[in-house]
């Protein structure tokens, strides 16, 4: 078949919650899609001039040669499900402009898949759509978008300006008027509002969706919470730019959430200043009571309690194994965030294990992709054995940057982050953080059904959790020692 590229808008859309709505309901959820899908989203496409190229089984991509067309038809979508849909199911949505390769039938490439990743930030009954998208549409439909800023994408090396749909309840989905209903559609429309069920509104704070939220969310399922049945997810992601994160806070406040879970550092210390009355659950917090969050793991009092990953521990951890792994190493660079309050105390933390192994250590403060690349210029195998990269998400969402520039110059990398062992670095020791995902979902439930945040204990993810990448230790000519080897729980090979 001829393979050409052309420029397509694309929308990607899946079911909010489908694998867990399967697990309990398998014939009457997919009987359910069937409905939604033959009522009412594949007509939808069609009346809009877009094709189905591609089904996932809870989702769906499709393919529009206008822009302008494709908001339209997941304004209407999103409109019809929030006002009209008796299915109970929810949907999200993602649309980006794009070049796209085509093949046969099938469409690949960078357009195809930055659709999918928007549909993934896009709250439940929403719509998500790139800058680029966004640009054709101001002004042609009476659809409002508020912006997201520039948010960082799983697999993107670019950031994406984002912008979101508000409520489609209050949107028209053209600019065309409609028929005025008959007095038996009004009813039934009030009918089919009234039945649907309240979600209780959960609002979550981070730089961006841990590779782990899915674990999260099947904890909270096995709990009985749903997102998109039971409750709704309301996800606010700063895209690793955390000037933005109190006016997130504050966005997520408004929504008048019934908790917030805060995921790291800064979100959490942007989510304890914007309230001192809705509970907050941490994740993915190092120290609390050395941040002055809680007074105590045991009775935190106040509003926030959660889970502690103990990470300044386990980051000195890391750097005893890495001297297992090659004892002539002496001098040690630490990457650590600009702004990160916990960076701090981590830094304390390797300086002290490096001084106990007779090691030196220098610290190097880096926020953006820019400034790493700053760093990176100045480390090279003379003045610098292993690289530490301190446990950020905004470090995180650039470790493509930090292992790119790490293999130019031969140096063996090592966190307590294990997507940075699995993309390229040495190794990796951490806290088990599938195992942190779910104590925090379990501590959300015992929020919902009553429990004060004050006196629910702060719990420690203790068991440690080491990755080892034998394809980047056989590029830097390291060999690691077979007890080391025995214990790790994961080999990248």
């Amino acid at each position: 078949m001829a393979t050409n590229r052309r420029l397509a808008a694309i929308v990607a859309a899946d079911v909010v919650g489908y694998s867990r709505l399967m697990e309990v309901d398998e014939e009457g959820t997919w009987a359910r899609l069937k409905s939604l899908r033959a009522e009412l989203i594949d007509p939808a496409i069609a009346k809009h001039g877009g094709r189905i190229f591609k089904t996932t089984g809870d989702g769906l991509l499709a393919e529009f040669s206008s822009v302008v067309e494709a908001v339209r038809c997941a304004v209407g979508v999103q409109r019809e499900m929030e006002t009209g849909s008796e299915t109970g199911l929810r949907v999200r949505i993602g649309i980006h402009v794009g070049d796209v390769i085509a093949d046969g039938d099938d469409l690949f490439g960078d357009g195809v898949n930055i659709a999918a990743r928007l549909e993934a930030l896009a709250d439940p009954g929403s719509v998500c759509v790139s800058a680029r998208g966004y640009e054709d549409v101001a002004g042609k439909t009476d659809a409002e978008f508020e912006d997201l800023g520039e948010q960082a994408l799983k697999n993107i090396d670019r950031p994406i300006r984002v912008y979101r749909l508000l409520r489609a309840a209050k949107l028209t989905a053209s600019p065309e008027p409609s028929a005025t209903p008959s007095g038996r559609e009004q009813q039934s429309a009030v009918a089919s509002t009234a039945a649907a069920p309240m979600l209780r509104p959960i609002g979550y704070l981070g730089m961006a969706l841990s590779s782990y939220f899915e674990e999260f969310e099947r904890a909270l399922a096995a709990c009985g919470h749903i997102d998109g049945q039971t409750i709704a997810i309301h996800a606010r992601l700063s895209g690793g730019v955390n000037t933005r994160l109190p006016d997130l806070a504050r966005e997520l406040v408004d929504l008048g959430v019934e908790l917030i879970v805060a995921s790291a550092g800064q979100p959490l210390m942007a989510a304890s200043q914007a309230t001192q009355t809705i509970p907050i659950v941490m994740l993915e917090i190092g120290d609390p009571v050395g941040l002055g969050i809680v007074r105590s793991l045991s009775r935190p009092g106040g509003n926030v309690t959660g889970v502690s990953n103990a990470m300044h521990e386990f980051v000195p951890r890391g750097l005893r194994v890495f001297k297992e792994i090659v004892p002539d190493a002496v001098r040690v660079a630490i990457l650590a965030p600009q702004d990160n309050p916990l960076g701090n105390l981590a830094v304390k933390s390797v300086e002290a294990v490096a001084n106990a192994l007779d090691m030196t250590a220098r610290t190097y403060n880096a926020g953006t992709a820019e400034e790493i690349r700053g760093v990176m210029t100045r480390l090279d195998r003379r003045n610098c054995d292993v690289l530490v990269v301190l446990p950020d998400q905004g470090l995180g969402l650039n470790r493509s940057v930090i292992l790119a520039a790490a293999a130019t110059a031969g140096l063996p990398v090592i966190s307590a982050n294990p997507d940075l062992a699995r993309d390229g670095a040495l190794m990796s020791l951490g806290p088990d953080r599938a195992e942190g995902h779910r104590r925090a979902a379990f501590c959300v439930d015992t929020i919902l059904k009553g429990t004060p945040p004050g006196v629910v204990p702060i719990e420690e993810i203790s068991k440690p959790w080491l990755v080892l990448n034998l394809k980047a230790a056989q590029a830097l000519g390291i060999t690691i020692p077979a007890p080391v080897l025995r214990r790790a729980d994961e080999l990248i090979q």
